[in-house]
């Protein structure tokens, strides 16, 4: 019975191992590869509706499939965020552009942090201020430091986090800026030179948003410049509104902030960036990442030899799932700099710990009580549900939109005249 399960967990995964060369050698046109994914999750849909969910509520009724598939979906999930945070969200393109995006929200939250005391940048419509963030520059300097020379160009303006500026016309002191003040804005705007002299009094903190860049913000959105002038010039304005309103305002501003961030880098940035987290990133994780993608599969596999026949429907569905599913991975991977060698050994590794993964199945299902039994099938049938709903079908519709439905229906339609047959 172990050899016939090993059999058949190498046989469902095999197809990784063809996607992964495949896409190792060719890139797919993305209609393909999208209706390839969206048929794989029809078919493994049929397969968790007619194989899993039927036979447990036939056998152990309603309350283990309650059990199993909450169990299984939210394992799958807490398991899968772990390993995608030490470098196993690159086996799969959509968790690498999710990554980034969490990488780019998580490095706004932390500027928006600082910003929140500058009340100027908070008049800033969301969108703009997403576009700025990326090239604010932090810098700390010394007391006595010149920030800005009266009469010189203006290429900078500048955003008090910590401690107090001088600002100098002439010998004379005209006022003294502290935290969340800016100051240089004015000569950036309008291309005058310096209109008067920036000392730091104190070491201060602060960041800096160079011209160059802001012209290029302004290629992007170009209403940034009128926003600007307009809440500069009601700086001074006085307000009376209280702490806590402001606190309210603040902490509204910066989430407005962070919902409008988007993944809108340039392709050759993205890549750059995934190459950066490639290195960092433990090939261990991946391979494991992959692994728990498949081992709910395989155990259901292993657990239909103790029953005396291949469920062939289920069978079919693996089968075709993990094809679109390696080679969408391999691409992804090529392209973050992976060796083409590396992205063939791995996958070749969870073809057989998949095989392993059905003869656990199989002993489970020999040596269990029929009612855990039940739930430990309703838990597989639960992740691979969770699978399916963050992985292929958010990547096949965004690649193919709305000509994957159906392409899904077709694959669903298909497994369910297959487990017919089975019957």
């Amino acid at each position: 019975m172990s050899a016939t399960a090993f059999l058949q967990g190498i046989l469902g995964a095999s197809s990784l191992l063809a996607g992964a060369s495949l896409g190792a050698v060719w890139q797919p046109s993305r209609t393909f590869s999208a209706a390839i994914m969206a048929f794989g999750s029809g078919t493994l849909l049929s397969a968790i509706a007619f194989e899993i969910t039927t036979q447990v509520y036939r056998q152990s009724g309603f309350l283990p499939l309650i059990i199993g598939f909450l169990a299984g979906g939210s394992l799958f999930t807490s398991i899968n965020w772990y390993i995608d945070q030490r470098g196993g969200f690159l086996r799969h393109p959509a968790s690498s552009r999710r990554y980034l995006f969490q990488q780019r929200q998580d490095a706004a939250s932390e500027i928006l942090d600082r910003l929140a005391q500058i009340e100027v940048m908070q008049n800033i419509p969301p969108a703009e201020m997403q576009a700025i963030i990326p090239f604010l520059k932090l810098c700390t300097t010394e007391a006595g430091a010149i920030l800005c020379q009266e009469g010189m160009p203006g290429d900078s303006m500048y955003l008090i986090l910590a401690g107090e500026a001088e600002v100098r016309k002439g010998q004379q002191l005209i006022t003294v800026l502290s935290g969340g003040e800016v100051f240089g804005e004015m000569a950036m705007l309008t291309g005058e030179p310096r209109s008067a002299t920036v000392i730091a009094r104190t070491p201060m903190e602060l960041y800096e948003f160079k011209q160059a860049d802001f012209n290029a913000v302004l290629a992007r959105t170009p209403q940034l410049s009128q926003s600007l002038s307009r809440i500069l010039a009601r700086r001074l304005q006085a307000t009376t509104e209280s702490h806590a309103e402001a606190e309210q305002r603040r902490q509204r501003w910066r989430q407005e902030v962070l919902d409008s961030t988007e993944l809108d880098l340039p392709l050759p940035e993205q890549q750059a960036m995934l190459q950066q987290l490639t290195e960092r990133s433990a090939p261990f994780a991946i391979l494991f990442g992959s692994l728990i993608d498949n081992i709910p599969e395989s155990l259901v596999l292993g657990m239909t030899v103790q029953q005396h026949h291949v469920s062939e429907s289920f069978l079919l569905a693996v089968f075709i799932s993990n094809f679109p599913e390696a080679l969408s991975s391999s691409i992804g991977m090529k392209k973050s700099g992976t060796p083409v060698k590396h992205i063939l050994a791995l996958w070749s590794g969870v073809v057989f710990l998949s095989g392993l993964g059905a003869i656990a199945g199989n002993f489970l299902q020999g040596s269990s009580d029929p009612l855990v039994m039940a739930v430990i099938q309703a838990i597989a049938g639960g992740a691979i549900l969770a699978m399916i709903a963050s992985t292929m079908m958010p990547e096949a519709y965004e690649l193919g939109g709305a000509s994957v439905n159906f392409s899904t229906i077709l694959g669903f339609l298909v497994g369910f005249w297959v487990s017919l047959s089975d019957q």
